[in-house]
C-alpha cells in the first residue's frame, strides 16, 4: 500500500473511531465523491475532503496532529477543554463552510467573473442542513464561529460598497448622495488551519489543489474582493494574500499584534500555544 493511500483517514480501521467520528467521516466521504450523490457532483473537491476527513480527527482525539490543534481546544478555557460535543460541531460547521471553500486563497465564497461574492451565515447555515440533515440554531452557529475566530483559524471582515464610483455633483442633496452599505462579510479560512494537516506533501492533494485551480481560470472565474475605501471616490479591487494581523489598541490608540482577534497571547502548559504568519 502507497504511502498516500495508507495515510488517507478512510484507511484505519473502523474499530479505531467512535461511533461519532465514523458517521462524520462517512457523510464527509459522500460529501466528496461524485458517484454517491443524487446531483452526480460532488460539494467539494478532493483537496477539501482531505482536508475535511483530517479535521474529523478532532472529535476523537483533540491532541492529533501533534498538539496543533490545542488552540481551539483550549480557546475557551487552558484547563477544560472542549466537549466532544462541541468538537463534533466544529467538524460539521467547517464542513458546511467549506462547500463554498476556494481552494487556492481559502476564501469562502462564489467566483464570478468580475470579483469573488460573498455569501451571508445564513447559507452556510443552509448548508449544513444540506449537509447533515438537520438543522443548526443560531446560538449554536455563531458560537462555533466564535471558537474558530478564538483560535485563529477564521478570519471574518466587514465589507462596505456604494451605489456609484465618483461624486461628480457636489451639490447633490442628501437623499441623492450615493449609498453607502454592508454586504455579507469576507469569511476566510487561515493558512494556520490549513497548516495544522501538513497536506502539501501529498502528491493527490496537490494535483486536486492545481486542477482546480486551472478548472477556475478556464471558465474566467475571479477571486478578487471588491470593497468601498472611505477615503477615496471608487471601489478599490483587492486580491487578500493575508488577513489583517494588527489592531488599534483602544487604550494607548498604538497598533499592537492581533492574537486571536486582538487578545494578548499567554503562554500554555498543555503547547500547541503559538503564532504563525497566516
Amino acid at each position: 500500500m502507497t504511502t498516500s493511500k495508507r495515510k488517507h483517514p478512510r484507511n484505519k480501521a473502523k474499530s479505531t473511531a467512535s461511533a461519532r467520528q465514523y458517521a462524520v467521516t462517512c457523510r464527509i466521504t459522500q460529501l466528496g465523491a461524485k458517484k454517491r450523490m443524487a446531483s452526480g457532483k460532488a460539494k467539494f473537491p478532493y483537496y477539501t475532503k482531505r482536508l475535511l476527513l483530517a479535521f474529523a480527527h478532532f472529535i476523537d482525539n483533540p491532541h492529533c496532529f501533534s498538539g496543533r490543534l490545542h488552540d481551539l481546544y483550549y480557546c475557551q478555557s487552558t484547563v477544560y477543554g472542549l466537549q466532544k460535543r462541541q468538537r463534533e460541531t466544529c467538524v460539521k460547521v467547517m464542513v458546511a463552510m467549506c462547500c463554498d471553500l476556494e481552494v487556492e486563497t481559502h476564501q469562502i465564497g462564489k467566483p464570478k467573473l468580475d470579483y469573488m461574492d460573498t455569501i451571508t451565515h445564513h447559507t452556510i447555515m443552509r448548508n449544513y442542513e444540506a449537509c447533515w440533515g438537520e438543522p443548526i440554531s443560531e446560538k449554536r452557529y455563531y458560537h462555533t464561529i466564535k471558537l474558530f475566530k478564538l483560535a485563529d483559524f477564521l478570519v471574518i471582515d466587514a465589507v462596505y460598497l456604494q451605489d456609484r464610483d465618483v461624486l461628480v455633483d457636489v451639490d447633490l442633496k442628501d437623499e441623492d448622495l450615493p449609498r453607502v452599505y454592508s454586504k455579507p462579510a469576507y469569511k476566510t479560512v487561515t493558512q494556520k488551519f490549513i497548516n495544522v494537516f501538513s497536506l502539501e506533501s501529498d502528491e493527490g492533494v496537490v494535483k486536486s489543489k492545481l486542477r482546480s485551480i486551472a478548472n477556475r481560470v478556464k471558465k474566467g472565474l475571479k477571486t478578487l474582493w471588491v470593497r468601498y475605501e472611505a477615503f477615496s471616490d471608487s471601489y478599490v479591487w483587492k486580491k487578500r494574500q493575508r488577513p489583517t494581523v494588527t489592531r488599534t489598541d483602544a487604550t494607548t490608540q498604538q497598533p499592537r499584534e492581533r492574537y486571536p482577534q486582538g487578545r494578548v497571547i499567554q503562554p500554555s502548559i498543555f503547547g500547541g500555544n503559538y503564532t504563525t504568519e497566516h
